[in-house]
């Protein structure tokens, strides 16, 4: 088996095949593809390709190890650097506003910069791509019988919003139904643990003609943190995919953040 490496992430993807055009860590296009290595190789095989472009599995592994060692030095050096300011910050910043920090961190808000769509990036999954303000990465997803989780996330507490991405590959069906997807998808979230006092409203919508579903509500996590969140499911064939994005209750900037995000899914 041969790699070929990510012009993005730096993070090698098996070549299984001559169709493999995104990373399997990143999601993002490969700088080279066989099919654009062969536009200048008509003669040349998928073979010859992975040869050319790729490295053998115990290069992939020496190159990991030496990213993981890096890695693990500078994470070493950060943390220590980091720690010594956040506990210098902390005590002085606690003695002045104590009382309002912990009511700041306490209740997130989503930045009113996250609606400078102009520095969203585009994200490209296997059935939807969409625009995001922020990163995605892959998370892990735990797989089950005849069904196999791909799932992308990014931000969190800390940012005040949260995005995923998620596609469920339905093994044992060549096609899946919109109204059950959608509706597991809903549960799913409401099953989470601290969630309750869960509750959505629901529409049909087109996008590039294919129906999807719309679902808004809010829920309370914890007892004690309201949120909403607005979620988009679509089906493709076996494949469901939804986009959710999660913010603080009442928090207009998280709902038009999260309303643009929507808007921008495409069908790839």
């Amino acid at each position: 088996m041969r790699y070929l490496q990510c012009g993005h992430c730096a993070r090698h993807s098996a070549l299984k095949s001559g169709y493999i055009t995104f990373c399997d860590h990143c999601g993002k296009k490969f700088p080279l593809t066989f099919a654009a290595w062969q536009a200048h190789h008509p003669q040349g095989s998928f073979e010859e390709f992975a040869e050319e472009t790729g490295i053998s599995e115990e290069a992939r592994q020496a190159a990991e190890r030496k990213s993981q060692h890096w890695i693990f030095t500078i994470r070493q050096k950060a943390a220590l650097i980091t720690g010594i300011v956040v506990l210098v910050a902390c005590s002085t910043l606690g003695a002045w506003y104590g009382p309002g920090l912990v009511k700041m961190f306490s209740k997130p808000t989503v930045p009113a910069a996250m609606l400078e769509t102009g520095n969203w990036r585009t994200f490209r999954g296997n059935v939807l791509r969409l625009q995001t303000p922020l990163s995605l990465s892959p998370a892990d997803r735990k797989d089950m019988p005849n069904l196999r989780f791909k799932a992308f996330t990014g931000g969190g507490r800390a940012e005040g919003l949260e995005i995923t991405m998620e596609e469920a590959i339905f093994l044992s069906h060549s096609q899946v139904d919109l109204e059950p997807s959608a509706r597991k998808a809903a549960d799913v979230l409401a099953r989470q643990k601290g969630v309750s006092q869960f509750s959505y409203s629901e529409k049909r919508v087109q996008l590039n003609g294919a129906p999807a579903m719309w679902q808004q509500g809010s829920y309370v996590q914890d007892h004690s943190a309201p949120m909403e969140f607005s979620s988009l499911v679509v089906v493709k064939g076996g494949i469901s995919v939804q986009v959710l994005v999660i913010h603080p209750g009442n928090d207009s900037t998280g709902r038009r953040v999260a309303e643009e995000v929507l808007k921008s899914a495409q069908m790839n």
